[in-house]
């Protein structure tokens, strides 16, 4: 009886797999993620956030009309500074609506992505702040951003797509 209970069971899982892989395959997802960090000791505003490597090199050369190439042994000369201009222009931070000035510090290549390294420095403690994230919606609609802030060892997330590219956090 059970084996009678099994097998369709086990076609309806099969069938939903093979469904849900032609339709992720058909379908490109437009999706970051953007870990801020606020370290009291240090009064500082670490941030890493995560892009695809070709979404990235798509939206640098649109953006800034020059072709960049992001491979570690092929990389673009001056790379990183239009990096640092574009990531200026698409993530802004602001306290207590003052605008806080964000630093590329650099990147590593992991696969397919680009991790970005970005620092802010002499911070004073906050109870909100407001993060916009604007980064590849330029280049895609559907781009979604997901923004993790991390204070006090409590994480609080949010996402945010080009029509809602602003959230403040509270704490």
């Amino acid at each position: 009886m059970l084996i009678n209970y099994l097998k369709p069971t086990k076609f309806l899982l099969i069938s939903l797999f093979c469904f849900s892989q032609t339709s992720f395959n058909s379908h490109k997802f437009y999706v970051s993620v953007t870990d801020v960090e606020y370290k009291t000791e240090e009064k500082a505003i670490q941030i890493i956030s995560r892009v695809f490597v070709d979404d990235f090199e798509d939206v640098l050369g649109k953006r800034f009309s020059i072709p960049i190439v992001l491979l570690p042994d092929e990389e673009s000369k001056n790379a990183d500074q239009w990096i640092s201009r574009y990531i200026n222009q698409k993530l802004n931070i602001e306290i207590q609506g003052k605008e806080v000035q964000l630093n590329f510090i650099g990147k590593r290549y992991e696969d397919d992505r680009i991790y970005l390294y970005i620092e802010a420095e002499n911070i004073p403690d906050f109870n909100s702040i407001s993060v916009e994230n604007l980064i590849l919606t330029d280049l895609f609609e559907e781009q979604k951003n997901l923004v993790h802030f991390k204070k006090n060892k409590e994480l609080k997330s949010m996402v945010l797509t080009k029509s809602k590219s602003k959230h403040t956090f509270t704490y």
